[in-house]
Order: C-alpha cells, then sequence, then structure tokens
C-alpha cells in the first residue's frame, strides 16, 4: 500500500457564537493525503470561507460530528452548490447524526430534491468501521451533549492515528478510548458547563500528541491569561501524522 504523508490544518477554533459575534471560524480541520485536501472535518459557520482561502474548492468528503449550527451550519449550501455542479459530497456520520442532518439541517431543499439526490451518505453506527482510502477506516463513538454528537478514530492499517472528542462534557470512558490515537484533538472551554468539558477537567489526558479545539478564544486573550502552556489549537495551525 502506498506510503502517503498525512496531516491537519486546522481552519478554525471558534466555540458555538464565535463565528456570529467575534468573526472567528467555527471548529474545524481539513485532514490531508500528501498536501491535497481529503476530507473535512465539520462544516460549521465560517468554515467555508477557510476551505475556499486554503484550497480553492471543498474535498469530497466531510465528517459531520453533529448537527449544532458551528458543526453543519454551512452544509446544506455547500452541498446544493456542488450537487448542482455535478458532483455530490459524501458525508460521513454516525446514523443517529445523518437522521438529524437529513430531517433538520438540510429540510430548506427536500422541497426540491431528496437527501440521497443531495449527498452520499455513509452513516454506521455506534463502533461500527467504516473503510476511506489510503487505508483509512473511522468508527464513531457518542459523547454526552444537547445534541446527539459524536467522537471519532481514525486509523491506518489497525493503528489509531487520529481521535477528535466532537462536542462534549467530560466523558472519561470517551477520552480512554480516544486516547490510543498518535493524535488526540479534545474539544474544551476555559470553564466547564453541562455539555463542555473544562480546560482544567482534560489535563489529565494532555501530553505529546495532546491538543485543545474548540475554546473560542482569540490570541490576545490567551497572552493576558495564565493559559499560555496548553496545547491550544489556532486557525492555520499543522500537524504531521506518522
Amino acid at each position: 500500500m502506498k506510503n502517503v504523508k498525512l496531516e491537519i490544518l486546522v481552519l478554525g477554533s471558534g466555540a458555538g457564537d464565535s463565528a456570529v459575534y467575534n468573526a472567528l471560524p467555527s471548529s474545524s480541520f481539513m485532514l490531508l493525503v500528501d498536501g491535497e485536501p481529503f476530507c473535512l472535518v465539520d462544516l460549521g459557520l465560517g468554515v467555508g470561507q477557510q476551505v475556499l482561502a486554503n484550497f480553492g474548492g471543498f474535498p469530497g468528503r466531510v465528517i459531520i460530528t453533529h448537527n449544532h449550527s458551528d458543526h453543519a451550519g454551512e452544509l446544506p449550501v455547500v452541498l446544493r452548490v456542488e450537487q448542482a455542479q455535478g458532483r455530490k459530497i459524501e458525508v460521513i456520520s454516525h446514523n443517529e447524526v445523518a437522521k438529524r442532518l437529513k430531517q433538520h439541517r438540510i429540510a430548506e431543499h427536500l422541497q426540491s430534491i431528496s437527501a440521497e439526490e443531495l449527498a452520499d451518505w455513509k452513516s454506521p453506527q455506534t463502533a461500527e468501521t467504516v473503510e476511506l482510502d489510503y487505508g483509512l477506516e473511522i468508527v464513531f463513538y457518542p459523547g454526552h451533549h444537547s445534541e446527539f454528537s459524536c467522537g471519532f478514530m481514525i486509523s491506518r492499517n489497525g493503528t489509531p492515528l487520529l481521535a477528535y472528542s466532537g462536542d462534549t462534557s467530560l466523558e472519561p470512558e470517551l477520552y480512554d478510548r480516544l486516547d490510543r490515537a498518535e493524535v488526540f484533538i479534545m474539544d474544551a472551554r476555559p470553564k466547564p458547563n453541562q455539555w463542555h468539558a473544562g480546560f482544567e477537567e482534560v489535563l489529565p489526558w494532555l501530553g505529546c500528541g495532546r491538543y485543545i479545539l474548540g475554546h473560542g478564544l482569540n490570541e490576545p486573550q490567551v497572552k493576558e491569561s495564565k493559559l499560555n502552556g496548553l496545547p491550544l489549537l489556532w486557525k492555520g495551525d499543522r500537524i504531521v501524522l506518522s
């Protein structure tokens, strides 16, 4: 099997209100294969412009962790535009997330086009493996959030490479499962709440190859605080996978 270079480009680190009130793109990153966009992770508010600015177009795959606007808000527009141009994007999400996307997120199009005509859907159940290209495979695990939300693990040839918690409160069992990956990205906020883990709560899982996304901060805020030591991801950051 071809040996390819895998890396991540962070497109946004915003929280739920960041795109609207602070012009910060929502939490998202692109998985690159040999420098080319392979799969987008989440397509929330403000993300589309980052994709176009960095790559000039959208990849053929997008992973959606859940149906909140900061993770799926721009999905209907992108799916419809790409479909009208003769290109169906593959949407990869947990089966329950896919149901919600089809019923609610893309409802604006359903009078004129069906969900199946609009996109190709890969919708596994919990812990069901889905094959991608280049020997990569993905599996979803639910977290605990106000909307049904899933983290995931991407492996290659049985080796866990990349894990993302998605939006969730602190769930030690989920975190321990995802912690097997070479790179583990955790959604976390400065202070915990009912639906999101806090910075102090995720400290036991921080270390080499561990990062925080979805914090909704800007860099001046961090420089003026005591947060400089935390592995916060920012738009434009790159992570190379083995």
